[in-house]
């Protein structure tokens, strides 16, 4: 005999459903249930269950004091799906919207712009750190307020066991602060309560859990990680001048502590650190914390990025130590009961949050459009925990891949190489190997979509030009004697689509106009923690026997007429016995902003060489370094081939490598005698 197809379960007018847990899931998915709900007329209520939050008569949420265990980033794609579903964060949740994201590898660093239309911010989910400034707001109280808003209810209690019926419906057993244990039975409960419920405590020692396995024996639990995260006061004036609107990834190789992944996030007058690595695997919790801090703050890339802080002068504010979702669990769901959040799974590394608004939707839709038993919670959900095991198996190749290139100079330095060569000649939008990249770093796609377009044609493509470029400037540095021991790597290349604006704007003040397509052209910028007049100072060594950049076997570069920065000053460049020599003169000096030099000699002719100094939004300033320059014609037909086959073997690339090489030494000195000295 045929067995009999099972009678599919749906919602009903009247229907209760209890939502375990009022994070992010669980008031996405009141929030989409709720509405789902309006638009098909069905009368349904929704009562969520929490911890720390709780209802007051006038329907204002109380957020009791505790942590959240999150580093707090809004992505681009969340932002987006808030936006479309008409949830507007507002300023009070916003700790800071960033304009920019840096990549930390070990030869250079990788600055992304966020791109207009897109946004980046950062959020403190709960009511830690305690007496922020500002009235910045939690944003799990935010969004459970939208979820009151359409209709949900929420009772401050914890779930602690879960079991069916007689009626096989499900019932969940809840313990209140002050009050006795009581029982609701519901038709359908999402359980959105994270893998830090109970911290410190496994899954098999947690009661809840272990009732839940009593019910549904098919169910494990998602495969965990420890993180440490921190957060550090160090002032919102601090913040701003060494951490603008920037948020930092940084893949370590310290051989003090073994960390895979340290993120440095800014919020309003607070800096929120979080580190995963063997180092945080091994530690021994609350024990190992203040070795582990002390050793990550006392790292060189650390101090580059915030100079003189330390645990000793900067209080931390407080401290946590959560588990991450790094593989989803199994049996995610049963009759009338399914997960959503973090209980089932969350995106490797990258943007939690949006992996639990995609659960708490799709859950929300399948609920109320197909239906609450097992096979349609299958037929309608089953996707989303495949998409998150397919998504993390392709994450944790990538992540490898990228971590073990950024851990090693030569290789990042080739990766560097092609980013930066992208970045010189392509349009944003046609960066093979920089549009990867930012989705890695901005959690902006799938890692799946990632892996595809990493392993393109266009990117090998990229990469071998890196390959080749890098070599080629490495042995040019050992033809120079271009040492980087002593000073810090740093981006100096100008993106394609601000070259024209920033030349515009050098020039103004100095009253010129740039030629628009000169034969040799380079252009170079970067930010300098120090005074105006300091960089300056350290511009007008050019030339001297003290001066730190422009040091270069074969080439000597000295000051042969006139005073340092003064109008009519000359600086030869000469080759010992050769007849090379070519001498630049100062004929514009706009004390504290501007140098202008022509150069004249052996193979140039109407070129300029300008320095420009400009004062940035964070209290630091931006040096840029402009030389251009035509090639001599020749008057004679023999003269003009000479010169024309000159033009064509002129090793142009050799500016790139001098040139870099010198703006960064002018940075560090220039920090250094602002005490703030910066190393590799």
């Amino acid at each position: 005999m045929s067995k009999q197809p099972r009678e599919r379960l749906t919602l009903q007018d009247g229907s209760r459903i209890v939502v375990l847990g009022g994070g992010p899931a669980g008031a996405f998915f009141a929030i989409h249930l709720l509405r789902q709900a309006k638009k098909v007329h069905q009368n349904i209520s929704v009562t969520i269950i929490d911890k720390r939050m709780a209802l007051e008569p006038s329907r204002h949420i109380h957020e009791f004091k505790g942590c959240n265990f999150c580093a707090g980033i809004i992505s681009p794609r969340l932002q987006k799906e808030l936006v479309r579903s008409s949830i507007q964060l507002p300023s009070e949740v916003i700790c800071e919207k960033f304009t920019h994201i840096w990549i930390h590898g070990l030869w250079k660093n990788f600055p992304f712009k966020v791109p207009a239309g897109q946004s980046i911010f950062s959020v403190f989910r709960g009511t830690l750190p305690s007496k922020r400034e500002g009235g910045t707001q939690g944003l799990d109280a935010f969004f459970l307020k939208k979820a009151v808003e359409q209709g949900a209810d929420i009772i401050n209690g914890e779930a602690q066991t879960i079991q069916y019926s007689p009626g096989n419906k499900p019932s969940v057993m809840i313990k209140p602060p002050l009050e006795d244990v009581f029982t609701i039975e519901s038709d359908f409960i999402c359980i959105c309560t994270g893998i830090n419920s109970n911290p410190g405590k496994e899954f098999k020692e947690d009661r809840f859990w272990r009732s839940y396995q009593g019910i549904n024996p098919l169910f494990t639990p998602p495969k965990l990680r420890p993180t440490l995260i921190f957060e550090l006061k160090p002032g919102s004036r601090y913040l701003k001048k060494y951490m603008y609107k920037e948020l930092y990834i940084i893949v370590s190789r310290a051989k003090k502590i073994n960390l895979e992944h340290i993120a440095l996030i800014p919020k309003g007058e607070y800096l929120t650190v979080a580190l995963v690595g063997k180092s945080i695997d091994r530690a021994s919790f609350p024990e190992d914390t203040a070795q582990i801090i002390q050793t990550v703050m006392s790292l060189s890339r650390i101090q580059n990025i915030l100079p003189h802080i330390t645990p000793e002068n900067t209080p931390i504010a407080c401290t946590c130590y959560p588990y991450m979702a790094v593989a989803p669990c199994n049996g995610s769901f049963s009759d009338r009961i399914a997960m959503a959040g973090d209980a089932l799974g969350a995106r490797l590394y990258r943007d939690g949050l949006f992996s639990a608004f995609i659960s708490a939707r799709a859950l929300a839709q399948t609920v109320i459009h197909k239906g609450v038993d097992k096979k349609s919670l299958s037929d309608g959900y089953g996707w989303v925990r495949r998409w998150l095991k397919t998504d993390n198996q392709y994450g944790k190749f990538v992540i490898n891949v990228l971590q073990a290139v950024l851990k090693f100079p030569l290789l990042n330095r080739i990766l560097y190489q092609t980013f930066a060569t992208e970045m010189k000649f392509k349009q944003r939008d046609k960066w093979p190997l920089g549009g990867v990249l930012w989705k890695v770093g901005s959690g902006d796609a799938d890692y799946k979509d990632v892996f595809k377009a990493l392993i393109r044609g266009p990117v090998f493509l990229s990469i071998l030009t890196g390959v080749f470029k890098t070599f080629r400037n490495i042995f040019t540095e050992i033809f120079f004697g271009l040492n980087w021991e002593v000073y810090g790597r740093y981006p100096t290349v100008i993106i394609k689509e601000k070259r024209d604006y920033i030349k515009e704007s050098i020039a103004k003040p100095l009253g010129i106009k740039l030629d628009a397509s000169p034969e040799m052209e380079r252009m170079y910028a970067i930010k300098i923690r120090a005074s105006s007049g300091r960089i300056f100072k350290e511009l007008g060594k050019f030339g001297d026997p003290v001066s730190k950049f422009l040091r270069i076997r074969f080439v000597d570069v000295k000051r042969t007429f006139g005073l340092s920065n003064k109008e009519g000053a000359v600086v030869s460049y000469s080759m010992g016995m050769l007849p090379v020599l070519m001498n630049v003169c100062l004929v514009k000096s706009l004390p504290g902003k501007a140098l202008l030099y022509e150069p004249a000699g052996f193979f140039t002719e109407q070129g300029k060489l300008l320095f420009d100094i400009t004062p940035t939004r964070d209290g630091n300033n931006r040096l840029v370094l402009y030389t251009a320059f035509d090639f001599k014609k020749g008057k004679s037909p023999l003269g003009r081939i000479f010169w024309n086959l000159f033009k064509q073997v002129f090793p142009d690339y050799a500016h790139d490598v001098v040139w870099n090489h010198a703006i960064c030494c002018i940075k560090g000195e220039a920090e250094k005698n602002a005490g703030l000295m910066t190393g590799p």
